[in-house]
């Protein structure tokens, strides 16, 4: 068992994790963390990610520039070609 004072930051309170608490969440400093508190104690776990973050935005300014003629060219091409014809699945 390890412990650490509770200290001050800002108008919060902050509590330091030692290194070896850090590597066993697989954590470093700037990373995200979830916790939750449970009859008297507080458990930690590396923040879950939503894998899809930020793709709202990113089509967003992708469809503000714009296709490229090669994207055009993708996009309106046949789904079916004469070379698919002679393929053997």
């Amino acid at each position: 068992m390890m412990s650490s004072a509770i200290r001050k930051i800002g108008n919060s309170a902050g509590v330091i994790l030692p290194k070896p608490v850090l590597e066993q969440l697989g954590a470093k400093l700037g990373d995200r963390i979830d916790f939750v508190a449970e009859n008297g104690r507080v458990f930690l776990s590396p923040a879950v990610v939503d894998p899809r973050a930020g793709w709202e935005e990113d089509s967003k300014r992708l469809g503000a520039l714009g296709l490229s003629d090669e994207d055009r060219e993708w996009l309106e091409a046949p789904l079916n070609t004469e070379a698919e014809k002679d393929w053997e699945w």
